[in-house]
């Protein structure tokens, strides 16, 4: 029997969340198997899954943004392993953002395009530190985890961008006392040469200042993450990787920063497989800049993470459908930037495909009448929300809400599944509850994939495509040739 899972080291690869591992499994191990790809099955820590604790707790007791697939970390990592082992797949089986962060709910409104700068204070910092803890308690102690996303971002400090002169000198002093001198002597008059995929070389030139404001910066980041490193070191007694995740922050991730926070993690001894650096893509949105622009920028970051061994990781890698990638020639240039050395990763687009084929089935039919159920049980849900300023509240959401409010009255159709209110915020579906605990609409897709056969042929089939689609858009096929 094939190894798997297993930690498959620095490769080329995509990754995809398995929101409904019964539902999704199938179709993207055939299209792995197809293709002789390894690749990461996963479900983000910080929002799609949560411990068994959290799952099965009272109605509630957590936030409906917390583990929001209902799919437990010890569900999802024993099923991704069964099916991959049965399927003779190569898999890793990821543990994804490891958010440290005041709420799941933050976390999420991040995929709607709220940019809230939430200042976390230390008790914030140890409760986060706790629950993340306690999740890589239940992945270590299924024995399949093997990798991790680390995704300290919001404690990245901006508030630094403004000081200046000597309250910037006074700051940097303060923070790091004797150590100061050796973070300048690592930037100050260094050569910082690079040379990207088209074989044209950069150089990073660092001032005082600049150094000064990075450390400042990334202080409370870097340390977080390498307390996070240190547990999963002594938590995971097997071989293992990490990947840092910069993408959901509010700025489109610069050179410098990248190549500060890499130096200062090889210097903290945290060994780096891949960093997904912002770079400018939107969740369940297509790409829409300057493609000149992005191949640029992707090229300048992949050779500084190149220079510590890892390679980019590109995270919101969903577009607008799930037939459209990520816009047209995206792909194209992330693998010329990249010289095809990548990670990129997917999750909701997925669970967007299933709501999309229950919607093509004919009036009256089981999966038609349960997607227009699950339908009127977000648009629900929303609503209250907005009422009530609840904790998903945003005015993105409220301004999304006015607008499918004003199309229904232009069109009769109130469900359309590219009505962004339903695009970004159907996850809540699969954790709804009823008085008894039950997640009904999560139970009751499951049954009719498991049950009504046409309609399970007709998921396999697409999600295998979507799956290929990834795969020959980014050259990830027959990438097992590469792993020892």
């Amino acid at each position: 029997m094939i190894n798997t899972p297993r930690y498959l080291g620095v490769v080329s690869h995509p990754a995809i969340g398995i929101r409904l591992p019964q539902v999704f499994l199938r179709g993207i191990l055939y299209a792995y198997r197809l293709r002789r790809v390894a690749g990461g099955l996963m479900l983000s820590f910080g929002r799609e899954t949560a411990p068994e604790y959290v799952i099965n707790a009272v109605p509630g007791k957590y936030e409906i943004s917390m583990g929001h697939t209902g799919t437990s970390i010890k569900e999802y990592l024993t099923l991704g392993a069964k099916y991959a082992r049965k399927a003779g797949v190569l898999v890793e089986m990821e543990a994804d953002h490891l958010t440290v962060t005041t709420s799941s709910a933050q976390a999420v409104k991040r995929i709607s395009g709220v940019k809230e700068y939430v200042e976390i204070g230390d008790e914030d910092i140890e409760r986060a530190l706790k629950y993340i803890f306690s999740e890589v308690d239940e992945a270590a102690q299924t024995g399949y985890v093997n990798f991790f996303t680390i995704d300290a971002c919001e404690l990245i400090d901006y508030s630094v961008e403004r000081l200046s002169g000597e309250d910037l000198k006074k700051r940097f002093r303060d923070v790091f006392g004797n150590n100061k001198e050796k973070i300048l002597s690592r930037y100050i008059n260094k050569r910082h040469l690079f040379i990207g995929s088209s074989g044209k070389s950069f150089r990073l030139v660092f001032s005082e200042e600049e150094v000064m404001r990075l450390a400042l910066k990334y202080y409370r980041s870097l340390i977080t993450t390498v307390r996070i490193y240190d547990y999963l070191e002594h938590r995971i007694r097997w071989p293992f990787g990490i990947e840092i995740a910069f993408d959901e922050t509010p700025v489109i991730t610069e050179e410098k920063d990248l190549l500060f926070y890499l130096r200062e993690l090889w210097e903290l001894n945290v060994p780096v497989d891949y960093i997904a650096p912002n770079i400018g893509f939107e969740k369940k949105q297509d790409y829409r800049g300057d493609l000149k622009v992005l191949k640029k920028r992707i090229e300048r970051l992949a050779a500084i993470a190149r220079t510590f061994g890892a390679l980019l990781s590109f995270h919101s890698g969903s577009g607008s459908t799930p037939w459209s990638g990520k816009g047209r020639g995206v792909y194209d240039v992330v693998k010329e930037a990249t010289s095809r050395d990548l990670k990129y990763k997917v999750s909701g687009i997925y669970f967007e495909l299933l709501l999309e084929l229950m919607a093509w089935q004919s009036t009256g039919s089981r999966p038609r009448k349960l997607y227009e159920e699950v339908y009127d049980a977000v648009i629900d849900y929303v609503r209250r929300e907005v009422k009530t300023r609840g904790p998903l509240y945003s005015e993105v959401m409220e301004r999304q809400l006015k607008e499918y409010e004003e199309n229904i009255e232009k069109t009769q159709d109130p469900y359309n599944p590219l009505a962004d209110i339903f695009r970004y915020y159907s996850f809540i579906a699969l954790n709804l509850r009823d008085r008894s605990g039950d997640r009904p609409y999560r139970r009751a897709i499951i049954e009719l994939y498991e049950e009504d056969e046409a309609f399970r042929n007709l998921v396999d089939r697409e999600v295998a495509d979507l799956t290929l689609r990834l795969i020959d858009g980014l050259g990830f096929a027959n990438n097992v040739d590469k792993i020892e």
